[in-house]
């Protein structure tokens, strides 16, 4: 999804430095990055709708998929 690769960027950017500086050193507080990924996700979810694409189809194919009723997600 072309018109969601800056929110990717910058979301991937952020979590190397987290991973670098934070994770290895013995934090795991990723709230550093969640609005970044929050964003990221909803641009994709919104093109893949955009497309017709309907994500919870993909789950009855993809098992590695969680749904939002999922209660290992939780």
């Amino acid at each position: 999804m072309e018109e969601c690769n800056t929110l990717r960027e910058d979301y991937e950017k952020c979590f190397k430095g987290w991973f670098k500086d934070k994770y290895l050193k013995g934090s795991n507080d990723d709230l550093v990055c969640s609005r970044l990924l929050k964003n990221y996700t909803h641009c994709v979810k919104s093109a893949m709708n955009e497309r017709g694409i309907d994500v919870e189809e993909l789950r009855q194919y993809h098992s590695k998929i969680k749904s939002k009723n999922d209660p290992a997600k939780k």
